[in-house]
């Protein structure tokens, strides 16, 4: 979201990530990933003011210290098929608040039955896995288990806390809200020359135009730098959470409930978590939004190429500055050199055609003089993206592509260079200016595949403020746990 009063001193980060059918050559190897997501084979709250009875049927969970209340959860892991765990996570969603975390504990006995287990029985508690930090209400709380959960098995969790104040927690039988275990998994494909890259969710892509340049280098091509071949698939993304959540005096700024709850955006696990989502939906390249030197986004930037270590996702940047001011050919060489010398070289950083990519915000007002600018300034060999504006196919000074961000609007397509679409705009605070519906999302993305331009873009992947997010939030909640939008561009 570029329109927001904070935007200057919050640095948001946008990301866009792409799609990718490529080749692999004789006996390469490529890793990828994908995550699944399990529900609990039985949960239930233990009380110590009440031993011998049994509350495994209650529709909530609740921690306690004083008086003392813990909550046991088991899941069942299978289906990995010979994969390897990348990470795992605890998700479990929060009725009410607290300012005191809960400890998920590691439990070793799994013969514990939902339906019998009482504070007087209960199979007791093993070493610390993690904690859930502050607890936010209406909110999922996300916690770590990597440590614990490392292959396929049966796993139980207790969770118990020193404070005071009782925590209620949604059950397995609560519907939507239960608990969830997320396995992001890792896994080895590999195939003989020319035959398809497939990800392990993701059906068939469409197939490459034949007028459109692709990368000399694709993912699982045995070159020394893979990355994502035309068309591809790009979603906008905000890691600059939690300070976004507060603005303008409103917390949380937003209209809607994110299943991950109100999270960190600098927190690795985090950044992981939605990369898996973003792959799930066919995106598999990214640009984050970029507010200079020095800056808060810029100091973010290592967190993003490290999470996306060992997957095919690819990070860029996305320079902001010039949708503000006019900076100077001076200042966009210093700032795409600096660029350069700290993170191009970054396996997980797109380049196309070996460049770095840097897709550029812009103005309303801009004209040719902008593209002239950074005609001029690129000395370094940066792939650059513009914003349109009006006129742009006429000016003398063209850049390597143009891109369009338009939220409030369906559907945008630049033809020739990007098709945009949008679930819908809903700014806090303010009316709704695209009215989401998924029928209509499912139309667009069909447009957009079928468009076959080289960048497809998606506005955006988790813009909550502006409510344009596709990432799962519970009024879109899906039996997949990636969320009608995410289930409608895996299936397209």
């Amino acid at each position: 979201m570029h329109s927001f009063n904070l935007l200057k001193k919050i640095l948001p980060l946008f990301v866009i990530a792409g799609i990718l059918i490529g080749t692999q050559s004789v006996f390469s190897v490529h890793a990828q990933t994908t995550t699944l997501t399990i529900s609990p084979e039985a949960d239930a709250t233990i009380y110590a003011s009440t031993p011998s009875i049994n509350y495994g049927s209650a529709t909530t969970l609740h921690v306690d210290g004083s008086p003392l209340e813990r909550a046991y959860l088991r899941f069942n892991v299978s289906g990995l098929n010979g994969a390897s765990i990348a990470s795992a996570s605890l998700k479990v969603y929060a009725n009410t608040s607290s300012t005191t975390s809960y400890t998920v504990y590691g439990v070793s006995n799994n013969t514990w039955n939902e339906n019998s287990i009482t504070y007087s029985n209960n199979p007791g508690q093993g070493s610390p896995i993690n904690t859930s930090g502050k607890v936010k209400a209406a909110a999922w709380n996300t916690i770590d288990v990597t440590s614990y959960v490392k292959s396929q098995g049966k796993f139980s969790f207790d969770l118990a806390t020193t404070g005071s104040t009782k925590v209620s927690l949604a059950a397995r039988e609560s519907g939507s809200d239960a608990p969830k275990l997320l396995i992001t998994l890792k896994s080895v494909a590999s195939a003989t020359a020319t035959a398809p890259v497939v990800q392990p969710t993701a059906p068939s892509a469409p197939p490459a135009p034949t007028a459109s340049p692709a990368p000399t280098s694709t993912p699982g091509s045995g070159g020394s730098d893979p990355q994502p071949a035309f068309p591809v698939r790009a979603a906008f993304y905000y890691p600059w959470f939690p300070e976004a959540w507060d603005q303008l005096g409103i917390d949380p700024y937003t209209n809607y409930h994110p299943s991950l709850g109100f999270y960190n955006g600098a927190d690795i696990n985090i950044v992981k978590q939605h990369i898996a989502d973003m792959q799930y939906a066919k995106i598999q390249a990214g640009i984050a939004s970029w507010w200079g030197q020095g800056s808060q986004t810029d100091g973010k930037v290592n967190t993003l190429l490290s999470a996306a270590a060992g997957t095919s996702f690819r990070w860029g940047l996305y320079y902001e500055m010039e949708g503000s001011s006019n900076p100077s050919v001076s200042q966009i060489t210093s700032d795409l050199t600096y660029i350069k010398n700290h993170y191009a070289s970054n396996p997980t950083f797109w380049r196309i055609n070996g460049k770095f990519v840097i897709f550029v915000y812009g103005e309303p007002g801009d004209a040719c003089g902008m593209a002239d600018r950074w005609k001029q300034a690129n000395t370094v060999g940066a792939y650059v993206v513009l914003k349109v504006f009006s006129g742009f196919a006429k000016c003398a000074s063209q850049p390597d592509s143009w891109h369009q961000y338009s939220p409030a609007v369906a559907t945008s397509d630049q033809h020739g260079y990007s098709y945009s679409i949008s679930a819908g705009f809903w700014k806090e605070a303010n009316s709704v200016r695209l009215a989401r519906d998924i029928n209509r999302y499912i139309t667009d993305i069909k447009a957009m595949v079928a468009s076959n331009e080289k960048f497809q873009l998606i506005t955006t992947f988790n813009e909550w403020g502006e409510g344009t997010a596709v990432e799962s939030a519970k009024e879109w909640a899906s039996n997949s746990g990636f969320g009608q939008y995410l289930d409608a561009l895996h299936n397209n």
